[in-house]
């Protein structure tokens, strides 16, 4: 049977039909592994000019400053209740210790220093009241003084009046003018008068006398119902020194109270608790572990051969692995000046000569300027890329 027209068109358009889909698809196949190729370019560059421009590490960490607060003093815990995670000011409680034996011992001191006190004052009432009967007994001892020089004056007086009558009666008398027993009784009264006069000037000597002990502070007799001024002013200096030392006392028993109190040296939060209500702590011995939040950075370890790029103030990215969504950056602070190896609790000496070399690794700590620095906690581990292209330095 001969073929149609139709049938003869049919046969000739599909096989072009199909030849033109080949093309596109072959084009397109191109296209996209041009594409491809261009993304791995473009992908490969700027991984090659991230290398060229920035220092990574993936090993780095969170670091703060971990405070081990302690008791100053033995003794057992009467007040703890902290736990993992509790937030302390500065200055909240930490813990108690049994003080009473302390607290009695500070009240016994407080009545010590008060009764020191009461005698200091005592004292000084006495001081005063000595120097004023001395002062008193000065001006007394200096009027006797001066009325027994006027008094031996005259008797002087007396006694050179006495004598020259009884000159006189001696010449009457060999004269004849005057009897016996007028001479005799100017004699004896003139004898009279020379006693007196000695008389009045040994009292005039124990009166000077007298006035120089007075002045000297020693003043006896009913003047005086008071220890002398001098004793009571040593008495008074021994009363102030053992005043002082019971007052040093008291206070260091008032640490001593006090410090059976721990408080928070910082605004922080507890990382780890050693002690349970109850237990007995040495002096000394940690009772809690706390970091400052606010008071973190990282501490990346860059290896040797790249530490070179690197200098204080490139910018740093941070990725935290613990908040993928969240975006830290800060800004390198100082770099180490020793391998981390060389602390290493048990080092390498290679005392057998075999060798094999290994990458160091140099400590880099990055402040964190940008984040919620709050969230991070001490070993949070985090990825840095450090920014050594040049012109971010100097933060």
């Amino acid at each position: 049977m001969a073929d149609t027209p139709s049938s003869a068109d049919n046969q000739g358009v599909y096989p072009q039909r199909a030849s033109r889909a080949r093309n596109w698809f072959n084009r397109l196949k191109l296209g996209g592994a041009v594409i491809v190729v261009l993304a791995l370019i473009v992908g490969i560059g700027r991984w090659l000019y991230h290398q060229h421009t920035h220092v990574s590490a993936d090993d780095a960490r969170v670091v703060s400053n971990e405070i081990t607060v302690s008791s100053r003093l033995a003794g057992r815990i009467t007040g703890f209740s902290l736990a993992m995670g509790d937030r302390l000011a500065e200055g909240d409680t930490v813990a108690h210790l049994y003080k009473k034996p302390d607290e009695l011992m500070l009240e016994k001191l407080q009545a010590k220093v008060k009764g020191g006190e009461a005698q200091l004052a005592f004292e000084r009432q006495q001081l005063d009241l000595a120097t004023r009967q001395l002062a008193g007994g000065i001006e007394g001892t200096s009027g006797r003084l001066q009325a027994d020089l006027a008094a031996a004056d005259a008797a002087r007086a007396t006694m050179q009046k006495a004598r020259k009558t009884w000159e006189r009666s001696q010449r009457l008398f060999a004269s004849g003018t005057v009897s016996p027993q007028k001479k005799e009784d100017d004699y004896y009264t003139y004898q009279a008068a020379k006693a007196e006069y000695e008389r009045a000037r040994y009292q005039v000597a124990v009166d000077r006398s007298n006035l120089g002990n007075a002045r000297a502070g020693m003043l006896d007799g009913p003047d005086m119902t008071v220890p002398n001024p001098d004793l009571l002013r040593a008495q008074l200096a021994v009363t102030r020194q053992n005043l002082a030392q019971d007052k040093a006392d008291l206070k260091r028993q008032q640490v001593q109270v006090e410090d059976s109190t721990v408080l928070s040296p910082i605004d922080g939060v507890v990382d780890k608790t050693f002690v349970e209500q109850g237990e007995y702590v040495s002096p000394g011995q940690p009772l809690i572990m706390m970091h400052a939040p606010h008071n973190v950075w990282v501490q990346a370890r860059i290896k040797e051969t790249e530490v070179g790029k690197l200098k204080p103030g490139q910018q740093v990215a941070i990725a935290v692995d613990a908040y993928p969504d969240l975006h830290f950056s800060g800004h390198v602070e100082m770099i180490g000046h020793a391998a981390t190896s060389e602390f290493a609790l048990l080092p390498n000496p290679n005392p057998s000569g075999n060798f094999t070399k290994i990458t160091q690794r140099i400590p880099v700590r990055i402040l964190i300027d940008q984040g919620p620095r709050e969230q991070l906690s001490p070993g949070m581990m985090v990825v840095v890329d450090i920014d050594i292209s040049g012109d971010n330095a100097g933060h």
